[in-house]
């Protein structure tokens, strides 16, 4: 699980340097979904500070089928740490 979420941060900071359309992150998120097996998705792309992309895939419940928005929270147990940790990598990049 914590590779999978490493894996979709990089990912989608990938997503932030490349010019794609909203339809390509829709694809790549629906890719990645199956790839890995996940049930819904909270995306978000910031750039230069301003959000242009918020929004949310699937479910968050299998179960419950509660579907995922842009503010869908997630358990992501000690994750923080690697995203806070990757944060601090590119201050003043």
């Amino acid at each position: 699980m914590k590779y999978k979420l490493l894996f979709l941060a990089l990912l989608f900071s990938f997503a932030t340097f490349a010019q794609i359309t909203n339809q390509e992150v829709d694809n790549l998120v629906e890719r990645t979904m199956k790839a890995f097996d996940v049930p819904g998705i909270s995306v978000a792309i910031v750039k230069d500070g301003k959000v242009v992309l918020a929004k949310g895939y699937g479910v968050k419940s299998i179960v419950t089928q509660q579907k995922v928005d842009a503010n869908t929270l997630f358990g992501i147990a000690s994750n923080s740490k690697a995203f806070t940790t990757a944060r601090i990598g590119n201050v003043g990049r």
